[in-house]
This record gives C-alpha cells, sequence and structure tokens, in this order.
C-alpha cells in the first residue's frame, strides 16, 4: 500500500483499520509495522503510534543518484557472465513489460519492469550490492506509482531497456554499466520534474 501510494508519505497508520483489511490480529500487524520501520519506510513515534516516512526532495534526488551507481556496478559485473538461459528470461519480462505498457496497465509495467532490474543484480551475485540497493530503493519505490510519466519519457525508458538487452546479448560489462547510469539519471530527472510541478501547484 505504501508502495503504491495508497498509503501516502506523513499518513498516520490506522492499526485497528489495517487489522480488519488484512484479517489479521494486532500482534503480526505491530511485527509488520517494526519490519516496516526497520526498513525505513515507516516511523515510529512515541504516543503518536506509526506514520509512512517522509522523504525530502534533496535526499530522493540523491537516493536516484547512488541507485544510479549501484546498477550501473551492477550492470558491469552482470553481462560478461550471464547465460544464454538467463538472457532468454529477461527478454521474455521485457516482451511482458511491453505489453502491460501497451494495455495501459501500470502496475505490470512495473512487475516486469522491477525483475528485470532485480534479474541483472542476482546475475551479478555479489549480495552487498543487491543489500545496499535494497536500503535505498525503499526510500522511493513509491514515486514510480505517485509521479506521472509523459509520453517521451515512457519512450526513452523503453528505447533504454532494448539497449540493455544488446549490451547483455553482447556480454558488454562497459557499455551495459553506461546505459544503466543513463537509465537511473533519466528516471531522476524525470521524478525531479514532477516534484517542481508539485511544488508550483501546491504554490
Amino acid at each position: 500500500m505504501i508502495e503504491r501510494g495508497e498509503l501516502t508519505p506523513g499518513s498516520k497508520l490506522n492499526e485497528k483499520a489495517l487489522c480488519e483489511s488484512f484479517a489479521v490480529s494486532r500482534t503480526p500487524m505491530r511485527e509488520g509495522i517494526r519490519a516496516l520501520a526497520a526498513e525505513g519506510l515507516v516511523v515510529l513515534t512515541p504516543n503518536r503510534g506509526a506514520s509512512v516516512a517522509q522523504v525530502s526532495e534533496a535526499q530522493i534526488l540523491e537516493s536516484f543518484l547512488v541507485i544510479g551507481a549501484l546498477e550501473g556496478l551492477a550492470g558491469e559485473l552482470a553481462a560478461p557472465r550471464i547465460t544464454e538461459a538467463q538472457l532468454e528470461e529477461i527478454r521474455t519480462h521485457h516482451a511482458a513489460m511491453l505489453e502491460r505498457r501497451a494495455a495501459d496497465d501500470l502496475d505490470g509495467y512495473y512487475l516486469y519492469n522491477r525483475r528485470i532490474h532485480d534479474a541483472i543484480f542476482d546475475i551479478a551475485d555479489n549480495a552487498l550490492l543487491k543489500d545496499m540497493r535494497r536500503i535505498i530503493f525503499t526510500r522511493i519505490i513509491n514515486l514510480r506509482f505517485i509521479a506521472r510519466i509523459a509520453q517521451d519519457e515512457w519512450e526513452t525508458a523503453i528505447s533504454q531497456h532494448e539497449e540493455m538487452l544488446v549490451a547483455l546479448a553482447n556480454r558488454d560489462g562497459p557499455t551495459l554499466g553506461a546505459i544503466l547510469r543513463r537509465h537511473l539519471q533519466s528516471k531522476q530527472l524525470q521524478v525531479a520534474h514532477w516534484l517542481s510541478r508539485q511544488s508550483e501547484t501546491e504554490a
């Protein structure tokens, strides 16, 4: 719900309502909320309960910068070692992602998009790299659902994914790393534009 923007940054978590929604008692719900707090998605305040974490514009843009570096390194490690079976799996995810985009299914698009990037990190086979990405990614994951993507930004993202497939097929680590860094820079600009528009609207 946080990832999808259904629970917005700063909003208080209604423990009773959540328990009813998920049909669970308060004990597992509180354990779940504590787990989300450890991930940085939720803030626990004494005598006030839990609320969805807020992240500043500067933190968001800094996070994209770091994730871009991590993605680039993962690409450099993954490309030389990818197998034909792994490459075919990523191609399958890419095709499914395009189908979901054509159907205007944003949830489906991001599901397969995430699987492609996850696969590259899995193939890179570096546990610390994956863990660092996961920690930072939790801070900004819901922005992909909130920010509205313009048509030219969709086209850029898809074109970059197609470039990734070529670099993977060529086992070209430096090229894939550069594409992934550029890909995250594009996302950073997209979110920066959205944040700017939000600020203008609020003003």
